[in-house]
């Protein structure tokens, strides 16, 4: 791996990471926090608030509550990753543990942001780890 890429993964703060949309395949890009670990890149998404209905109590259903980027991923699992200039292949993992997997992100994101920025919320029901593998 070049070493700009590398230490852009190391250090920068956010990524760029671009899916193709399940329903209009196209490209959809979001800029992201990250942490990168072994080949990995780690992310973690969460619940969208609740939309109330007109009485105020309505919940979504679990796919109305992810973000479309994880939609995206999890119908197709091939992604890119843009960082320092670079472009590169990426592939969704989905998760076999998912709270195991929670922790690592967790941990790994407080190593890089710090534990002010990363708090306990992060573990909270509902918190969806998102494993990608680089160069696949």
């Amino acid at each position: 791996m070049d070493a700009d890429i590398a230490r852009a993964l190391a250090e920068a703060e956010e990524l760029e990471l671009v899916t193709t949309g399940r329903v209009s395949g196209q490209p959809h890009s979001v800029r992201l926090r990250f942490a990168y670990v072994d080949g990995v890149v780690w992310l973690r998404t969460g619940e969208r608030p609740s939309a109330p209905d007109a009485s105020g109590v309505r919940r979504r259903a679990k796919s109305e509550r992810e973000t479309d980027w994880v939609r995206n991923l999890e119908h197709d699992p091939h992604a890119r990753v843009r960082i320092a200039n670079a472009e590169l292949e990426a592939l969704y993992e989905p998760s076999a543990d998912i709270a195991g997997d929670l922790r690592r992100a967790v941990d790994l994101l407080r190593q890089k942001y710090g534990a002010e920025w990363v708090g306990d919320w992060y573990l909270e029901m509902g918190r969806i780890p998102v494993k990608l593998r680089l160069g696949a």
